[in-house]
C-alpha cells in the first residue's frame, strides 16, 4: 500500500441567520471533533457533501442547541486541512446511531435548489448566457429573506448569447435552470467558492496538470479499473428533440455527428428530449454535449488513491485534468488524461486520507 501524507482536518460549525434584505450572517461557532472517518466529495456537475459522526455528549452547548432544531437554527460545516478550506456548505440531516451522532452536509450550491422563482423572468433577446445565470439568482436573492449569501458580484460575460424564457407558472428551479444553461454546447462550468462565497462562471473549469498530477504505481491503492463501449457509455450520432408546451409535438430538432467514433467503433445514436426548448441554436448544443460527453471509452478508475506530493488534495481540483496511469498484466500501461469530474477523500481517525476520483 502506498503511504500518504501528514495532514491535519479542523471541522467547525458556522450559524446561519436570515437576513429580510442583504446577506445572512454567519459567524462560526466552534470546532467539532468527528469520531471515525470524515469524508467530503466535489463534483463538477453538483454540489458535493460532507458526512461525519461525532458524539453528542462532547458537542459544546452552542453547537448542541443548533444541532436539535436544524430550521430554526441553520448551520454550515467548514472543512480545513492544513490552513486551506477545502469544503463548506449547509447542514442538512442529523441521526443519532447508537451513541453517535451522524451529520449530512452539502456544498453551497445545494442553496439553489430552495431558489423558485416567484415571478416570469424573460430574456426574450438575445443575452450573454452569464447575465441570464446571474439573473436566475439575482432574482431570488433579492426576495425578503431569500439572500443565501451567493456572491454573484464576480460574474462577467462569456460572449455566448441565447434567449431563455422562465415563466414562474411553470415551476423554474434555479438550481435545475441554471445547470440546464450550464450543459449545452459552448455552456460553462459553475461552482461556489467555500472559501468567498464567490459563484463562478467559467467556460471550462480547471488547466491542464497531466504533467504535476499523477495517479500511478506511488500511490495507486486499489488498482481496480472499469472501461466500457456499452450503448450508454459511447455515441458517434447525438439527436435532441426540443418540445412544447404540450409536451408532446416536437418543435426543434438538433442532429450532431462525431467522425471519428463513427469511423472507428460505427455509426452508435444517443437521444435525449428537452421540455420548452424551441430555438435551433440551442437544440444543437444539446445534442453536441450529448456526443462530447461520449466520444471515448468509458474509464472509471479503481478507488482509493493516496495523497502523495504531486497528488494530494490540494494539488488539483475537480475540471483539471491529471495522469492516471496503471500496469495490468500483459495489457501492459493504460495511461490516461482525462479531467476529474468528482473526487471524494475520506479522512480515517486516525488522519490518513484515501481519494476516490470520477474521471471524464
Amino acid at each position: 500500500m502506498a503511504h500518504g501524507l501528514e495532514a491535519e482536518y479542523t471541522v467547525t460549525v458556522s450559524a446561519r441567520t436570515p437576513n429580510a434584505s442583504g446577506v445572512p450572517t454567519v459567524t462560526e461557532i466552534d470546532e467539532l471533533k468527528p469520531i471515525g472517518s470524515l469524508s467530503y466529495a466535489d463534483d463538477l456537475y453538483s454540489e458535493g457533501e460532507a458526512s461525519l459522526s461525532v458524539e453528542p455528549e462532547n458537542l459544546v452547548q452552542d453547537i448542541a442547541d443548533r444541532f436539535k432544531n436544524l430550521r430554526a437554527t441553520p448551520c454550515e460545516i467548514n472543512i480545513f486541512r492544513n490552513d486551506d478550506k477545502m469544503w463548506c456548505g449547509p447542514l442538512l440531516s442529523a441521526q443519532v446511531q447508537g451513541p453517535t451522532l451522524s451529520l449530512n452536509a452539502r456544498g453551497l450550491l445545494y442553496y439553489l435548489r430552495y431558489m423558485t422563482l416567484e415571478s416570469d423572468l424573460l430574456y426574450t433577446s438575445l443575452t450573454d448566457q452569464y447575465t441570464i445565470g446571474k439573473g436566475l439568482v439575482d432574482a431570488y436573492q433579492v426576495l425578503p429573506y431569500g439572500n443565501y449569501g451567493i456572491d454573484t458580484s464576480s460574474i462577467g460575460t462569456s460572449g455566448i448569447t441565447r434567449i431563455r424564457s422562465y415563466p414562474f407558472r411553470e415551476n423554474q428551479n434555479v438550481f435545475e435552470r441554471l445547470t440546464e444553461l450550464a450543459e449545452v454546447d459552448q455552456g460553462f462550468d459553475l461552482w461556489i467558492d467555500p472559501t468567498t462565497r464567490q459563484l463562478v462562471f467559467v467556460a471550462m473549469k480547471g488547466t491542464d496538470k497531466t504533467d504535476t498530477v499523477f495517479a500511478d504505481s506511488s500511490n495507486i491503492d486499489n488498482p481496480n479499473v472499469f472501461w466500457s463501449v456499452a450503448s450508454d457509455d459511447i455515441a458517434s450520432e447525438g439527436i435532441a428533440v426540443g418540445v412544447d408546451d404540450d409536451g408532446a409535438t416536437p418543435a426543434v430538432v438538433g442532429v450532431k455527428s462525431n467522425a471519428a467514433v463513427r469511423e472507428s467503433w460505427g455509426r452508435a445514436t444517443a437521444f435525449t428530449t428537452a421540455e420548452d426548448v424551441t430555438t435551433q441554436f440551442t437544440i444543437d448544443g444539446y445534442a453536441q454535449r450529448l456526443i462530447d460527453a461520449r466520444n471515448d471509452q468509458l474509464f472509471v478508475p479503481g478507488p482509493s488513491v493516496v495523497p502523495v506530493v504531486d497528488g494530494e488534495p490540494t494539488d488539483f481540483e475537480t475540471g483539471d485534468t491529471i495522469t492516471y496511469s496503471i500496469r495490468i498484466g500483459n495489457l501492459g500501461l493504460m495511461n490516461v488524461e482525462r479531467r476529474v469530474k468528482a473526487r471524494r477523500v475520506t479522512v480515517e481517525e486516525d488522519g490518513t486520507e484515501v481519494m476516490d476520483l470520477e474521471l471524464v
